[in-house]
């Protein structure tokens, strides 16, 4: 094969390649801009939109988007080796003899000329087509974007189990590489009105971008602490029961938890004077594996207007239960009632930053107390997050720091498997330490 026809083919792999690169950035735009439309329609798309294989790439992206910076990398890498022997075949076609130091300016020359081209030449258009026509590109592109993802997931697992090994715990609460709502989120950022975002606005939104992190598990009450209503106990005793607990909603049960009927509404038994039959108002509700994404499980209960449901294990044995403003709380903070007049005690004021945290505090409810952010999904509790911190279980008297949310921790007391309180001081006080 003579140059010419050497070179005419490096061109065409060339511009095959970063066409390719830039279907991919198409395809990343298309995604965020099609959940995007989809939530503003306040319905779910149907699946004949974008075809059955695209609509599942869109469910599962959280967990699949791995492979379009994986695909972009590879095919900009790929173009910018064809761009390189091109010259080269030019050069050499001239007579020009490259030395050493030629072959390194001619390879960072190759690398700026293609990170350019691909750019202009693939980037931009093909984004901005992914972008108007989401629908038009996810039916096209998922096909070969399935293909891609399934022929390169091996290689994906050995090069993330291959990073977890030489990092370990730096990787730990690392999430996929690329996630389309960082997409999502500039989009929305960028075609906005607001000028600004005020902080509570964004801690929402940073709660609803972490909210499909969580399972039904990190934010249910577990069965231990669950206040239910007995078939098999008389009139007086759940009425009682109930006056001294003040909830609104119970779990109506024979026995325990796992014959569980329906939730009953506090105010449908003193309506009837405290002897109507609790079966009659009992009203049906769901079974969640706890497993369940908290997401998925707050569409459903929203869907069928329920405050709460029960949470199972793989064994279908109730495990607890999930309510409604639990996982409301997860966004804009704990919810209170106005004529709620129970305190909680989990987070106490000592002195000027200065507080006293109980170990079973719910975490979120410590960050928003606090306005800080632990950045940790591993675990729900203040105690947990100090266990996981230290990589052990803690001693009365510990101390520990939290450099990035200068917080200084002392451990006050400790129980045979967890940590009951723990005072808490900002380190910007000028006083002495804890």
């Amino acid at each position: 094969m003579g140059a010419y026809w050497q070179f005419a083919l490096a061109a065409v792999a060339m511009f095959a390649a970063f066409f390719a690169a830039g279907v991919f950035a198409a395809y990343a735009l298309a995604l965020a801009a099609y959940r995007f439309s989809r939530m503003d329609g306040g319905r779910k798309a149907d699946s004949g939109d974008i075809g059955a294989l695209a609509e599942q790439c869109v469910e599962n992206s959280s967990r699949m988007t791995w492979a379009i910076p994986f695909g972009r990398k590879l095919f900009f890498s790929l173009g910018a080796a064809a761009l390189c022997l091109g010259i080269s075949i030019a050069l050499e076609g001239a007579g020009i003899e490259i030395s050493r130091t030629g072959i390194v300016i001619l390879i960072l020359f190759s690398a700026l000329a293609a990170l350019f081209l691909e750019y202009a030449l693939a980037d931009i258009p093909l984004a901005a087509w992914g972008r108007q026509h989401p629908v038009c590109a996810l039916r096209r592109i998922s096909p070969l974007f399935y293909a891609f993802y399934l022929f390169f997931l091996p290689l994906e697992s050995l090069s993330r189990n291959l990073g977890h090994r030489v990092y370990r715990k730096k990787t730990k609460n690392l999430s996929t590489p690329f996630d389309y709502m960082d997409v999502a989120v500039m989009l929305h950022v960028q075609d906005s009105d607001i000028a600004s975002i005020s902080p509570y606005t964004g801690k929402i939104l940073k709660n609803a971008l972490r909210l499909q992190n969580l399972d039904v598990s990190d934010i249910m009450l577990p069965r231990s602490k669950v206040v239910y209503l007995d078939t098999e106990s008389s009139a007086e005793e759940n009425i009682s029961l109930a006056e001294k607990t003040r909830h609104t909603r119970y779990p109506l049960c024979k026995g325990d938890l796992d014959n569980c009927y329906g939730i009953v509404n506090i105010k449908n038994i003193f309506s009837g004077g405290g002897s109507v039959d609790l079966m009659s108002i009992c009203r049906e509700t769901l079974r969640i594996k706890e497993t369940e994404k908290l997401d998925t499980a707050l569409s459903k209960m929203l869907k069928y207007r329920l405050q709460m449901a029960l949470v199972e294990d793989d064994f279908g044995g109730v495990i607890g239960v999930i309510t409604l403003d639990a996982a409301l709380s997860e966004l804009v903070g704990k919810i209170r009632d106005e004529f709620d007049r129970s305190q909680d005690q989990s987070i106490r004021v000592t002195g000027k930053n200065k507080y006293l945290i109980s170990g079973q505090a719910s975490l979120h409810r410590v960050e928003d107390f606090l306005d800080v952010d632990f950045d940790n999904d591993e675990v729900s509790t203040f105690g947990g997050l100090i266990t996981f911190r230290l990589g052990r279980f803690p001693e009365k008297g510990e101390r520990l720091y939290f450099e990035e949310q200068k917080l200084r921790v002392r451990i006050e007391s400790v129980g045979e498997r967890a940590v009951r309180e723990c005072s808490v001081q900002f380190d910007d006080l000028k006083e002495g330490g804890l």
